[in-house]
């Protein structure tokens, strides 16, 4: 289970909103450096930096509230992933972990909204465009994960957001416009 922080923390019966999902927040992959770094661990809040703590501050939220709202996150590759050996997400990865997981994990939820952290994020929602349903994801090439992008696709609403924390602090003002996106509805 050690590798396995979805089901280590328990996340479907513990934080998987009673209710329509309002949005869907889909990031990379369980941190890779930490057996209990991972979001919906609660002792999260005494790091200094981490996706937890950016996201629950971007909504000024708690984890409780995060959930009360109908707000709930996975990533899109389920296991981690070691930051040292890959520099980035290895395509074969993303495409199984697309094809497998994430278009089921989409279908089964009906978010409102789908809330895409970070690149590799966005290039794993792009993978699901072979299955006809979600071919309207295909634009998602086209953008850049920087951009001010929200559009309904195959009928969703998505907003791209670079991933908050981290290297990605110079971009403070651009997740701050995505995270206004959800606050103001």
């Amino acid at each position: 289970m050690k590798d396995k922080p979805y089901a280590l923390f328990s996340v479907e019966e513990n934080w998987l909103p009673k209710g329509r999902i309002n949005v869907l927040f889909i990031a990379e992959s369980p941190p890779w450096n930490g057996e209990q770094s991972y979001f919906y661990n609660r002792a999260e809040d005494k790091k200094s930096t981490n996706l937890q703590k950016e996201i629950l501050k971007s909504l000024n939220l708690s984890l409780d509230a995060f959930k009360h709202e109908g707000y709930f996150l996975i990533d899109s590759i389920k296991c981690r992933l070691s930051k040292q050996t890959h520099a980035s997400v290895p395509s074969e990865v993303l495409k199984t972990c697309s094809a497998k997981f994430l278009r089921r994990e989409i279908n089964n939820l009906k978010p409102k909204t789908i809330f895409v952290l970070g690149d590799s994020a966005r290039k794993a929602l792009q993978g699901l465009q072979e299955n006809s349903e979600f071919s309207g994801f295909k634009d998602l090439a086209n953008h850049k994960i920087t951009e001010n992008y929200e559009k309904i696709l195959s009928g969703y609403r998505v907003i791209l957001c670079v991933y908050p924390g981290g290297q990605t602090r110079k971009f403070k003002l651009n997740i701050k416009r995505s995270f206004s996106k959800i606050i103001q509805g």
